[in-house]
């Protein structure tokens, strides 16, 4: 969606600004709640101080941008040259709402991007990023022997992106591992179940699975399986201090993958890149490399690598004009100093910059914590401060 606000009188000719923010959001429920996000609605909680929801992610992750800019187009006293509004569909899914904007709505000179998560910091840069897709026929065949039930909850999430540095545990990751320590002890395992995660952008904080074995080695499984989930509660008592891992016997299914087909996808799972990796980064080049691992892994394990989406870095721009007038009215407004600092996730950024070099972007925005989680929190007061921040930029661009 593309609005357009004439510059405020006197100021029609100032350079035009383009507000930039997202209209979807991760939808994300706590573990074993029931909740479908194209059927039920989100429960606000609002304290005064911040706004939450009930249980499920709240979608200020970029509803808080929209609000921002929607603000300042209603508003007939605010001073600003020209105004662009440009919402956009399909970050959260690879960022197809931006890749596919038609770069004739960018013509501009600045852009602010709503899509920050922490006022008092502004982010001058972002990684590229591409989304791959893992496929490999199923070998299935009948089960027998005993079946086992393996649930990881409670571990505390996150945006794979901004917070992927904090160390915190995943789930699908942390049942992998498990399942292939249980599978070397007693041998013969096959998966009959694995889910885990909830959106590509969101660190995992809850998986399960189901395993048979052949019934004279369900001890064994069971022991080498508690002696795992042991040293994974250990590992993560300081990121993920509220993990729970159970396993438990289960109904007998009436299909399993067959055992080397089992082998291959837990090696998968637990090999495969994950975390901080020095690859995701602004450099195409080295994003290309990133890939070619990521292809060699699959291939060793019988797995189609095809690339689902691809989104530009967005680089540092030099003697950027717009950062130094964010610096001098965040200083005026707080009597403090901004952070300018990049960020190891994607941001829309990329594909705009990539569309329109010329394009002079910052991103801000006010305080989210736990985004893309069900612990998602936004703060108010830093609210009506990026307001404010916004207004009073776009002021100082009119007056040039």
């Amino acid at each position: 969606m593309v609005i357009d606000k004439p510059g405020s009188p006197g100021h029609e000719n100032a350079p035009r600004t383009i507000l930039q923010a997202h209209m979807d959001m991760v939808c994300v429920a706590e573990a074993g709640r029931e909740y479908d996000p194209l059927r039920d609605p989100i429960t606000v909680i609002n304290d005064g101080k911040t706004l939450t929801a009930d249980g499920t992610s709240l979608g200020g992750d970029d509803g808080a941008g929209v609000a921002v800019a929607m603000t300042i187009l209603e508003d007939s006293d605010a001073v600003h040259g020209p105004i662009r509004a440009v919402f956009t569909v399909d970050e959260e899914d690879g960022m197809l709402g931006a890749d596919n904007l038609d770069p004739r709505h960018l013509d501009a000179e600045y852009m602010i991007n709503l899509d920050w998560e922490e006022f008092g910091s502004l982010c001058c840069s972002s990684a590229g990023s591409d989304m791959y897709s893992l496929r490999r026929d199923a070998a299935w065949e009948s089960a027998g022997g005993a079946a086992f039930s393996l649930d990881i909850r409670g571990l505390e999430g996150g945006h794979s992106g901004a917070q992927i540095h904090l160390g915190r545990a995943s789930a699908i990751r942390m049942a992998a591992r498990i399942l292939r320590s249980a599978e070397a002890a007693c041998g013969g395992l096959r998966l009959a179940a694995f889910r885990g995660g909830s959106a590509h952008n969101a660190i995992p904080s809850a998986a399960a699975a189901v395993a048979v074995v052949d019934a004279d080695r369900a001890d064994a499984f069971l022991e080498a399986a508690r002696q795992a989930i042991d040293t994974e509660l250990e590992s993560c008592a300081l990121t993920d201090p509220n993990a729970v891992i159970t396993v438990a016997a289960a109904e007998l299914p009436e299909k399993a993958l067959s055992r080397d087909m089992t082998r291959d996808t837990l090696a998968i799972l637990t090999e495969v890149h994950d975390g901080v990796i020095h690859q995701r980064s602004s450099e195409p080049a080295v994003t290309a490399d990133m890939k070619k691992v990521f292809l060699a892994q699959a291939e060793r394990y019988g797995y189609a690598l095809t690339v689902l989406t691809s989104s530009p870095a967005w680089p540092v721009k030099a003697g950027s004009e717009l950062v130094e007038i964010c610096r001098k009215e965040y200083r005026a407004l707080t009597g403090e100093e901004i952070r300018v600092e990049p960020v190891h996730a994607g941001l829309e950024c990329g594909g705009f910059s990539h569309s329109n070099p010329a394009l002079d972007i910052i991103s801000i925005g006010p305080t989210i914590l736990d985004i893309h989680s069900p612990r998602e929190t936004l703060l108010l007061d830093t609210v009506y401060g990026c307001d404010a921040l916004v207004r009073n930029i776009l002021k100082d661009i009119a007056l040039k």
